[in-house]
């Protein structure tokens, strides 16, 4: 199929001015690094459809570049289209019918069985007669007995505390200044050389219109159809019982209690008191002051050295721009699918078919009548006990008394020092004195890279739809 060319400038590049820069500024704010990189263009140099002088030079009036040193680079595009228009659209259906049973079962409860239960419940009395011990307390009380405890004498002498030496400096401070001249050079004046290079970039599109045609097939369309219910039925047989006697035999004490009584325990109690005297001297601390003066130290401090710089005055600075210019034309193909579709739909048809099915659910039902009483009385039961022996507890009850005698003593130590400590410093101050020697320097700024992105220029390749 031959392609026909036509070019025409589309609706992005009504407005194509003004361009938008990649990377500019005045030429008081350039700081002497270079802003960002050189524009390197991708792609290839040479293109199978290859613009011609023509249609260079007609877009390059259409977007406003001035056209020195012009670069026509051919990007790569891809293969896959951009944009789909359908043409044609045809329908096949493919037609599977099915049928399927739908069996349900259906459960008819009857009783089929009945389980009775008698309960019986029958009472045994048993009489007992049960002796009970009654134990008492017998308490019996001796004379008291006295006793005396006298502890060795016990000294509580006041702690002697660290001594406390109270540290007084004399001090007396000389101050001398000793002072120097310095000169440094300093850059009052710059001269600044700043390159630039700007590059104007024209994107054009090539839309290129290609006829494709597919093939697909729909998921599949499922349709159900219901046929009439089929039944089948089931017979319910006669109720069978069953009778069983529940019983349940319960004896009963009847209790009669007898008291014996007894003396359980005896407790003894032995009264005594313990006097406990404890002598205590206290020993009393009396603190003492006393006064040291040392000899004179000599102390000599050398500062750091203070340096006193007299402010450069602020760098004045020229900037002269060189400008070189550029324009690069990025060429890139799209492509445009105008799809012929041929569609296959199948569908699956389904006849259903109900079947219910009855199934007997036979059960079982339990049934518990009134209960039936019966009593009977046993022959009488005697518990005996035997009597325990007669506990004694002995009991001391101590009574203890605690005295102290105390008397007083005074004893000397010292406790306070204030030592005298006369110090005679002198601090020497170096001080150095830096001036200013001004100087001119030309500088050289790396080339500054600028890139201005025209509005994009398209053109239509190939013929339209045409679906018949």
């Amino acid at each position: 199929m031959k392609l026909s060319k036509s070019i025409f400038v589309g609706i992005a590049a009504v407005s194509l001015l003004p361009f938008t820069a990649m990377a500019d500024g005045d030429q008081t704010s350039w700081d002497g690094k270079a802003a960002g990189e050189r524009y390197a263009a991708s792609g290839a140099s040479t293109s199978d459809r290859a613009l011609s002088d023509d249609e260079i030079r007609d877009i390059i009036s259409r977007s406003g570049a001035t056209g020195a040193d012009t670069d026509v680079r051919y990007i790569a595009g891809s293969e896959t289209a951009i944009e789909t228009t359908h043409c044609c659209e045809n329908v096949d259906e493919q037609i599977e019918t099915r049928t399927e049973i739908e069996e349900t079962t259906e459960y008819i409860d009857a009783v089929t069985r009945r389980e009775i239960t008698q309960p019986v419940q029958r009472t045994l009395i048993q009489p007992i007669t049960q002796e009970v011990l009654q134990g008492s307390v017998e308490d019996i009380t001796e004379d008291r007995i006295y006793e005396t405890n006298r502890l060795a004498t016990r000294y509580e002498r006041d702690e002697v505390p660290a001594v406390v030496e109270n540290y007084i400096p004399q001090v007396t401070t000389e101050t001398v200044e000793e002072v120097t001249e310095t000169y440094y050079d300093a850059i009052t004046r710059r001269e600044i050389i700043q390159p630039v290079e700007r590059t104007t970039v024209v994107p054009v599109q090539r839309r290129i219109i290609r006829p494709v045609t597919e093939t697909i097939t729909n998921e599949i369309r499922y349709e159900t159809r219901t046929a009439p219910v089929q039944r089948h039925s089931v017979e319910i047989p006669a109720t069978i019982e069953n009778v069983t006697e529940d019983i349940t035999t319960v004896t009963e004490e009847q209790i009669t209690e007898r008291v014996v009584p007894y003396i359980a325990t005896r407790n003894v109690y032995q009264p005594k008191t313990v006097t406990t005297v404890q002598p205590i001297e206290r020993q009393i601390l009396r603190g003492t002051t006393e006064s040291i003066t040392e000899a004179t130290r000599y102390e000599e401090e050398r500062l750091p050295v203070r340096v006193e710089t007299v402010a450069a005055p602020q760098v004045v600075e020229n900037i002269t721009p060189r400008v070189t210019e550029r324009t690069v034309l990025e060429v890139e193909d799209v492509y445009i699918d105008n799809v012929t579709r041929n569609i296959i739909q199948p569908v699956v048809v389904t006849t259903i078919q109900p079947v219910v099915k009855e199934v007997l659910n036979g059960r079982t039902e339990t049934e518990t009548r009134a209960t039936r009483y019966e009593t009977e009385t046993l022959a009488g039961m005697t518990n005996s006990v035997s009597v325990p022996d007669t506990v004694v507890n002995y009991i001391p009850q101590l009574t203890e008394e605690y005295q102290e005698e105390r008397s007083e003593s005074y004893f000397e130590a010292v406790t306070h020092r204030d030592i005298y400590q006369p110090v005679h410093r002198k601090i020497i101050q170096p001080v150095e004195i830096r001036k200013v020697t001004p100087k001119t320097e030309t500088v050289t700024n790396a080339t500054r890279y600028e890139t201005v992105r025209a509005s994009l220029v398209v053109l239509n390749i190939g013929a339209p739809c045409n679906c018949q």
